[in-house]
């Protein structure tokens, strides 16, 4: 987990870094620019965090259980919970949730989620890809998940 200095910066200083990281953030510009900026401010263990919390707001507003939550990503119920009360209480995850469900990419993952959690959860963990795609329907030109 990170760590935050025991010394402690002035409420305006703490203000000022803030509003500049959030300008930072405003001004990064498609996923190429974005991958160079989180890899240039993020170490690889923050990343995996937040990749994590995102994937569990996801997962909530996609409907599913804290456990299954909890196995999926490897997660503890405390962390899961205190995503779903900022999910409830919160606009922030469900505005950028609906952003990536409209994107190819975002489609893709879901069905690539929905195929893991299929064979993980049938004895139909070898079966092939083309079988498997017909057989949850993804074998149609288009699929709005």
């Amino acid at each position: 987990m990170a760590q935050i200095s025991k010394r402690y910066l002035s409420v305006d200083v703490q203000n000022k870094i803030s509003g500049t990281l959030l300008e930072a953030v405003s001004q990064v510009k498609g996923r190429q620019e974005t991958a160079l900026f989180l890899n240039d401010l993020l170490t690889p263990t923050e990343k995996v965090v937040l990749a994590k919390r995102l994937a569990i707001a996801v997962l909530l507003i996609k409907g599913w259980g804290y456990e299954a939550i909890q196995n999926f990503l490897k997660v503890s119920s405390d962390t899961v919970g205190k995503v779903s009360l900022i999910v409830k209480h919160n606009r922030g995850y469900s505005k950028i949730v609906e952003r990536i469900m409209k994107t190819e990419a975002g489609r893709e993952f879901w069905r690539d989620v929905i195929k893991l959690v299929h064979r993980l959860g049938t004895r139909d963990t070898f079966v092939e890809e083309e079988l498997l795609n017909k057989k949850l329907g993804y074998d149609k030109k288009k699929n709005l998940l």
